[in-house]
């Protein structure tokens, strides 16, 4: 049965014994979880939509069947592995919250997804598209071979327990949870609670040793993902029969019916991959879900976790990697530091990898051996603004020039350079040989950046122009309310409110004694609260109070125990939740913020700490995933479910992201995740799916802009990007500018730098005004906020 989905198949166990036929109410409380709606029923358990009261959220509830409980071997059983289910770390198996009992209840309280599962896709839609199926065995395959790992046999996979996050369309979804480890099926098989002659699965999908009741390992749950992915791929599963026993029979001793019978478009691979997953002995299948899944991918003609084709205006362009010399292979020419950093114009190809090249695993993002991150006071993101003021400070446009810092002038950085490419560049030329054979061919890949002073050229867009206010005390953050009428600048301990008006420069208003406050800030999505970063977490301001005048509007202080170094704060969808990047403690606070504004600021407002690479400070989410970027290179993918409830297992992936990585920015439609890169002086752009599914393949597109990008603003829909280069080191052959770059031929591989548009000194952050057609800058050393038309880009 699906946990949050009507069960359309009968659940095994004992038939008819709970339909919850007026056994629990609507409105009634279970264990602190109120019963709002029913929304899946089966022979053992039914599932409630509840809210839970004590920590103000939804959740999906799974109430077993009241005799079950009264069992003292199977609820002692069902409480201990529905938690080690709930332990299992992966993406893709449904969040559980608690498992326990409650007066005489057996309950799983687990993530509420607010969407159907691919039963109810396939009903709707009937066959799927080969790559959209490849994507679904993906994911599945993921959390079944985590709960493998752990010891865990699921024994009910089928196309009803895969759940679809509701924010997936009907034709793609965005994210698969495999639902149904809760109810502990060996706990009811060693407790003999099945009844005689019963198995536990559904038979569309059983295996045959399930059926013959022999020893079951992941090779069972293999199987049955097979059936699954057949039913996806022709409409209805291997095995379709009238009777239970015959289909029973059929899983024993019948081969699946070719698939090209039923769609002779799917490629011929198709049947020979679904054939091997389908043996009647474990030993002739896949070893593992993964291994099942990529051979799925590969016989579609496409990558492991590849989708048909890359999204509309997204092309993938890549570089191949160095061969390593085999018998099958001559040597490939040596590659150069400096071929290495060549700009993306003159180094990026239209070579795609094939399916033997994309074959082999993603290797894991551990820190290459011998990597060198810089860590002196250079690369400190927000805290160099007070060396930098010590020179004079330029107006818009403008900039001052200076004696370049020791690590950043030829000899040092050469030789950091030279650490960092080689044993970067090294590291992931090592894994690109990983688990090949004699003959086959490296993963094809773009290569990350390593670090340079070489910026690239291009003209300066003098047509546009900006207006500018000064707002004073070297201005960093800057947001706008929802309703585009105030905008919000941390100026050091302070913050300024500023009125857009009419006027194409927003009108300094006031300015607000907040200490601490001087880095990132976000309105909440309601407009009523102002999150200023600083310190170990953030200062709370009430933005009517500050519109209207008040002496202090100042309400609170979300504090972390040890935290420090507060960069960018980020506000969930529902204002539910803060996060802040503690640059100087390698960590994320998180913080309740819901619970902060009711209940008053004090110690319980603080939830705990993400830990993450060495100096986070940038951050962006689609609503569902966090993306930290990271001084020390790296772009850290976060569960956000977890962070709210588990930060310190919240970490789902980490990448390379170049030298000095500062920010991140999510497209709008959640398909790219793009990020500065500071000491590689250069612009990425990741697969946001890949980054979770194959992160040595997720990197799609660099460009190559000005000296030390930090702040980054998507506008014009999304076609162009602007980067903040701040020139952070005065370098005599750089200045401070915006970059305007072309997101479609960013990830075509073309050319993508567009121009130039001059700033005065260390332009910072961005903000946009509601409507897209104001960009809002801060330019701290020139103590500017400047707006430019948007419409003036190119």
């Amino acid at each position: 049965m699906s946990e949050q989905t009507p069960d359309q198949s009968g659940e095994p166990g004992k038939a008819g014994e709970f339909r919850n036929s007026g056994q629990f109410a609507l409105g009634e409380q279970i264990a602190g979880y109120r019963l709002d709606e029913q929304i899946g029923r089966g022979g053992m358990a039914v599932v409630f939509r509840a809210y839970d009261i004590r920590l103000d959220r939804f959740v999906a509830l799974k109430i077993l069947a009241p005799g079950l409980a009264l069992d003292d071997a199977f609820r002692q059983r069902f409480i201990r592995e529905s938690r080690a289910a709930a332990a299992v770390d992966d993406p893709h198996i449904i969040p559980v919250f608690e498992a326990g009992e409650a007066n005489g209840v057996l309950f799983i309280a687990m993530r509420y997804v607010r969407g159907g599962d691919v039963r109810s896709l396939i009903d709707a839609t009937g066959p799927l598209p080969v790559g959209r199926v490849a994507e679904i065995v993906s994911q599945a395959a993921s959390a079944l071979d985590a709960a493998h790992a752990r010891g865990l046999v699921h024994r009910d996979v089928k196309p009803a327990n895969m759940l679809l996050e509701a924010s997936a369309g009907a034709d793609r979804p965005e994210h698969i949870y495999l639902s149904d480890f809760g109810l502990s099926k060996t706990a009811l098989s060693v407790s003999g609670l099945t009844a005689t002659g019963q198995f536990l699965g559904t038979l569309d999908y059983v295996a045959p040793e399930q059926i013959e009741g022999r020893a079951l390992d992941g090779r069972t749950d293999q199987y049955a993902l097979a059936c699954s992915a057949y039913e996806m791929l022709c409409g209805e599963p291997p095995f379709r029969r009238e009777q239970g026993v015959s289909v029973m029979y059929a899983h024993l001793s019948e081969p699946p019916p070719p698939l090209r019978s039923l769609r002779p478009d799917l490629p011929g691979g198709i049947d020979d991959v679904l054939a091997k997953a389908l043996a009647k002995a474990p030993a002739d299948r896949y070893p593992t879900c993964q291994d099942f899944a990529r051979a799925l991918s590969l016989a579609a003609g496409l990558g492991p976790g590849r989708q048909d084709s890359p999204p509309a205006g997204h092309p993938v362009t890549q570089i191949a990697l160095p061969v390593t010399p085999t018998a099958a292979s001559p040597p490939a020419p040596a590659v150069s530091p400096a071929a290495a950093a060549v700009p993306p114009a003159a180094a990026v190809g239209p070579n795609v990898p094939s399916p033997l090249e994309a074959e082999r695993p993603a290797a894991p993002q551990t820190e290459p051996a011998g990597f060198a991150t810089p860590t002196r006071a250079g690369l400190t993101d927000p805290d160099l603004s007070g060396a930098q003021a010590a020179g004079p400070s330029g107006g818009w446009p403008g900039g001052v020039t200076s004696r370049r810092p020791w690590w950043r002038s030829p000899g040092p950085l050469a030789g950091l350079c030279v650490v960092a490419l080689l044993a970067g560049g090294g590291a992931y030329y090592l894994a690109g040989q990983g688990g090949s054979g004699a003959g086959s061919s490296p993963a094809a890949a773009l290569s990350v950046p390593g670090c340079t002073t070489a910026v690239a050229k291009a003209p300066t867009l003098s047509r546009v122009t900006a207006a500018v206010t000064q707002v004073g005390g070297g201005p960093f953050g800057a947001a706008v309310t929802p309703d585009g009428k105030y905008v919000f600048v941390t100026v050091g301990n302070a913050v300024a409110l500023l009125s857009n008006g009419s006027a194409s420069a927003p009108t300094l208003v006031r300015t607000i004694d907040a200490p601490q406050a001087n880095k990132g800030d976000a309105v909440t999505h309601d407009g009523r609260f102002l999150l200023a970063a600083g310190g170990s977490g953030a200062v709370v301001i009430n933005v009517a109070e500050a519109i209207q005048g008040f002496a202090n509007p100042v309400v609170g202080s979300l504090t972390s125990p040890k935290g420090s170094g507060g960069v960018e704060v980020l506000i969930t969808p529902d204002d539910h939740y803060a996060f802040v990047t503690l640059q100087s403690s390698a960590e994320m606070a998180v913080f309740n913020l819901r619970l902060a504004l009711s209940q008053g600021f004090g110690p319980a407002d603080f939830i705990g700490y993400v830990p993450l690479p060495s100096q986070p400070v940038g951050i962006t989410t689609d609503g569902k995933w966090l993306y930290v970027a990271s001084l020390q290179g790296r772009l850290s993918v976060l569960s956000m479910s977890r962070a709210e409830t588990r930060p310190a297992d919240a970490v789902v992936s980490t990448v390379r992201a170049g030298c000095g990585s500062a920010r991140a920015l999510i497209s709008g439609n959640h398909q790219v995740v793009w990020v500065t890169a500071r000491q590689s002086d250069a612009l990425l752009a990741f697969s946001a799916a890949k980054l979770r599914t194959d992160p040595r393949h997720a990197l799609l597109a660099r460009v190559m802009v000005g000296e030390v990008p930090l702040g980054e603003a998507l506008v014009d829909g999304g076609a162009l990007m602007v980067v903040a280069d701040s020139n952070l080191n005065n370098l005599a052959s750089a200045s401070s500018n915006l970059a305007v770059v072309s997101t479609s031929k960013a990830l075509r591989g073309e050319p993508a730098l567009l121009g130039y548009v001059p700033t005065g000194q260390l332009p910072r952050q961005f903000a946009v005004q509601p409507g897209g057609r104001i960009l809002l800058v801060t330019v701290q050393n020139a103590h500017q906020l400047a707006a430019i038309k948007v419409a003036d880009l190119p």
